[in-house]
């Protein structure tokens, strides 16, 4: 068997596979971040390890022994740094990815490095390392070593300190040319180097489980925990990997991602999109801050009373397409792709006096599902052509959004059985940790199982094609007001 483990914004998510692909058991824990001030996010890791703790017991109560797993990969959060000293303990504060204190220090970044928008922006990590440097200076001074979400628990894990390509990339720490670390971006700010940990592969074996954590859990000894890689691999899992087919992955927030055939060249005019290369294929897409979080954010805000989160959305759904003219901008944390604008934010536009709470949760499902379109229209400017859509993560299972999703963009939505999407690609650099012949796609092949198709409503093309070119108008006013 293989354990994987996703330590994600808002939870943690243990999975454990069969050797051949198939989901034997699953366990989650929530957990909170806290905004000390607007724009602030901040995390906890010691929740993150109290999480899994819960979750591989509750995985030790079912009836697949834990004692059967032969390798352990970790994924999570990219840019969020943890900040150790020498005893391994954490550095206060833990900034979260959508955290956007470090604005300024980002301009100043990619003035003085000329980096584009998507190896350098408010969420990674380097501008937020700057803004400690230069506002907290003892934290990075107390400093012995930095490590991101999944390699900090697999550090409680092993006592191994090290990261992988993926993780430097989202660092803006990462040399793309010699995939090595960019040490001089960190000298020349007046931080040491010495605090970046070695650079492994994913599927490369990070060092025994502490014992006393197989005695408690009941692992074998001998088990595997690999490097693994960012949740960027999300980009792979939301669907078999399928030339013409967009992948959502829909969290907090949304990575769109298409494969790249053998040769293909991508002409990235303007940055607005780009090709990820760190990964067993080329993908060319991008990443939208707050999807997922913008309708997290309206069912707690607007339905404040507990009402809950499937009643929320039956009353969305119950209101008319279009929201009775009532438009939403999902940039409640600025924007990355196609805008790389941070100064953007959320907004409802068209609201009455007849507007309700259900008008007003169904405008920003809505909105969500035209951000999705916008960037479908950047694939069609670049000529790469996107006939249907695979939608991932949470997004997939809110009752009525991939049809919705199908409405809006025009293209048949596809849903693969299952929950998971990260951890398949764990369960495929695992298959290969296990054995160095085992090939990563058919590894992850075996992961999916039945699609469900959600075909558009011809019905609805008319009206949506209207709401959209609104919704564009919208969009873009806002993104040219709004200085960078």
């Amino acid at each position: 068997m293989i354990l994987t483990i996703d330590v994600g914004t808002s939870a943690l998510k243990a999975v454990l596979y069969s050797p051949a692909g198939e989901v034997l058991a699953r366990s989650s824990r929530r957990y909170t971040y806290a905004t000390p001030r607007p724009g602030w996010a901040e995390a906890d890791p010691e929740q993150w390890w109290q999480a899994f703790d819960a979750a591989i017991l509750e995985l030790g109560a079912s009836p697949n022994p834990l004692a059967q797993v032969r390798a352990i990969a970790v994924t999570g959060q990219m840019h969020t740094a943890v900040l150790l000293d020498t005893a391994g303990e954490v550095i206060p504060p833990t900034i979260l990815w959508l955290d956007r204190r470090a604005v300024a220090e980002t301009v100043e970044l990619q003035q003085r490095l000329g980096l584009a928008p998507y190896h350098l922006n408010s969420t990674y990590t380097l501008p937020k390392l700057l803004w400690l440097a230069r506002e907290q200076p003892d934290c990075l001074r107390r400093c012995a070593s930095l490590l991101w979400p999944k390699d900090y628990l697999r550090f409680r894990l092993t006592g191994a300190q090290c990261t992988d390509a993926t993780e430097a990339g989202g660092a803006a720490l990462l040399d793309w040319e010699t995939l090595a670390w960019a040490t001089s971006r960190l000298t020349a700010y007046g931080i040491r180097p010495d605090v970046l940990p070695p650079l492994r592969h994913a599927q490369d074996d990070a060092g025994p489980l502490h014992a006393h954590l197989c005695a408690r859990y009941g692992f074998d000894p001998g088990v595997k925990v690999i490097v693994g890689a960012g949740d960027v691999l999300a980009l792979l899992c939301g669907s078999p990997p399928t030339p013409g087919r967009v992948t959502c992955s829909m969290g907090s927030s949304s990575m769109v991602f298409c494969p790249l055939v053998a040769g293909q060249q991508v002409e990235q005019a303007g940055a607005r999109l780009y090709v990820y290369p760190l990964l067993p294929y080329p993908l060319l897409g991008g990443v939208s801050s707050t999807t997922g979080a913008a309708v997290q954010w309206a069912w707690q805000t607007l339905y404040a009373d507990q009402t809950p989160f499937d009643a929320a959305i039956q009353q969305a759904f119950a209101a008319p397409a279009g929201a009775e003219g009532a438009f939403f901008l999902p940039f409640l944390a600025g924007e990355r792709t196609p805008f790389w604008n941070d100064a953007l934010r959320g907004a409802f536009y068209g609201l009455t006096l007849t507007s309700s709470r259900g008008h007003l949760l169904r405008a920003v499902l809505e909105g969500v599902a035209f951000s999705l379109r916008y960037l479908l229209d950047e694939f069609d400017r670049l000529h790469v052509a996107v006939e249907t859509i695979a939608l991932a993560g949470g997004g997939a299972s809110i009752a009525g959004l991939p049809q919705l999703m199908a409405d809006v963009c025009g293209r048949p939505v596809y849903v693969y059985a299952g929950e998971e999407t990260v951890t398949r690609g764990l369960y495929a650099y695992a298959c290969q940790a296990l054995d160095p012949c085992s090939a990563f796609d058919a590894a992850l092949a075996r992961t999916f199982g039945a699609s469900e198709v959600y075909a558009p409503t011809q019905s609805l093309a008319a009206l949506y094609g209207d709401l959209y070119h609104r919704y564009c108008q919208l969009t873009e006013f806002a993104d040219a007001t709004l200085a960078r």
